[in-house]
Order: C-alpha cells, then structure tokens, then sequence
C-alpha cells in the first residue's frame, strides 16, 4: 500500500490571508503598541518612537538572513553569548557492549598422560591401516568411558 509522502514540510501555512501565524502576530503586536503610544504620546513623540517600532515590527514579521526568523536569531545569539564556553576534553571510560567470555580451558591446563612409543606406533598402524582394534591400553585410559 503506498502513502503520500508530505513534499513542503518547511514552509508555514498562511492563516491570515498572505501572512503566517507568526507574521500576524508580530503584525498586530506592533500595530497595538503603536495605538498605545498614540494614544498616550504627543504626535511628534510618536512620529519619533513609531518609526523604529515599525521597522522592528516589518523585521520581525518578514526578514529572515539565512533561512532563519529574527526571533530565532536573537535566542541562538543570546544563547551563544549567556552560554558557558570552557570545553575540557575527557577520555570517556570504554563502554562494553558483550560481558567477557569465561576463560576457556586450553590444552596445557589438562594432565598430560604419558604414552609410551609402543603406544604411538600402535596408533599410527591404525591410522595407516583403517581398522579397529580394541585395546585394553584404550579402554583403560579413556576418562568417562566403562566397559
């Protein structure tokens, strides 16, 4: 079963006619300021206040330098610059993925049994000759085996 795979995931969706929900929101947050100092301020205190909050308002709303938002670029700044910045290298301790195997017995931890060269040469004619012979010798020495 295939599924539509979404293409645009960047880019906001527009809520207030051309403008983002973001964009509406530092729109009207400006414009309600603006009517605050109107209202309170003389007009020529407000011509001289106004002009910087409309330019910061149009910066916040539409200017993007590098792809990001202006808000986004003040927190990065201020979190750049409130941030500590002494890095100190440490070995970190290794980390086992796999518990250490039990030491297994190796063949110098077993009991050497000696064997004479009778015993040798008996082994090898059987191993030359192919067949089995059953020895008293063998069943005598082999550990776990009773006949």
């Amino acid at each position: 079963m295939q599924y539509s795979v979404p293409q645009f995931i960047n880019v906001e969706d527009k809520v207030v006619g051309p403008f983002t929900g973001k964009q509406a929101l530092f729109l009207v947050g400006g414009f309600m300021v603006l009517i605050l100092l109107f209202t309170f301020l003389d007009f020529i205190i407000f011509i001289v206040i106004a002009i910087p909050i409309i330019i910061i308002t149009i910066l916040f709303a539409f200017w993007k330098p590098k792809g990001i938002t202006v808000s986004r670029w003040i927190a990065n700044f201020l979190n750049f610059y409130t941030a500590p910045h002494l890095y100190i290298w440490r070995r970190e301790p290794e980390i086992r993925m796999f518990k250490p195997a039990q030491k297994k017995k190796s063949v110098h931890d077993f009991q050497a049994i000696p064997v004479s060269r009778n015993r040798i040469k008996e082994l090898a004619w059987l191993l030359d000759t192919s067949t089995s012979i059953s020895m008293s010798y063998e069943t005598e020495t082999r550990p776990g085996k009773k006949i």
